[in-house]
């Protein structure tokens, strides 16, 4: 139920970066690295990376994977 919690803090962070959360989906990759898909063109995908400030997960950075 954690990480279900944490992916879903991730995708509403995604506002963050001009994207809306609900066109998003999210899988983890390795610990901190995750695939940001979109839901309408899962060709179209983000790179991102995780850190934790003050024990709370939060984007590092996002980085386009493919278009």
């Amino acid at each position: 139920m954690k990480n279900e919690m944490t992916l879903e803090l991730l995708r509403n962070q995604l506002k963050n970066f001009g994207l809306n959360p609900a066109e998003w989906s999210i899988c983890r990759l390795q610990a901190l690295n995750f695939l940001v898909q979109n839901r309408a063109d899962e060709s179209f995908a983000l790179y991102g990376r995780l850190e934790y400030r003050n024990r709370k997960p939060q984007w590092k950075s996002l980085e386009v994977y493919s278009l």
